[in-house]
């Protein structure tokens, strides 16, 4: 059974927020969104919108295509 979209972008956001050392409370301030519901985007309790994952794109400084690379 495949995984769920949410779920494996959470898995993604997790892994490159890993990757930089940065906490969820740094990725909250640096995106503007709130830490709680990067804990939720990570557990895939919830599924952003397309606005989101353009926010978080660029707070990773990638391209919306680079940020969801193997989702």
């Amino acid at each position: 059974m495949a995984i769920d979209v949410s779920i494996r972008l959470g898995r993604r956001i997790r892994e490159l927020r890993d990757k930089r050392g940065w906490s969820q409370a740094y990725l909250s301030e640096l995106s503007g969104i709130g830490k709680i519901y990067i804990s939720q985007l990570e557990n895939g309790h919830k599924t952003p919108s397309i606005r989101t994952v353009e926010t978080l794109a660029i707070s990773f400084e990638m391209t919306i295509s680079d940020f969801t690379k193997g989702v």
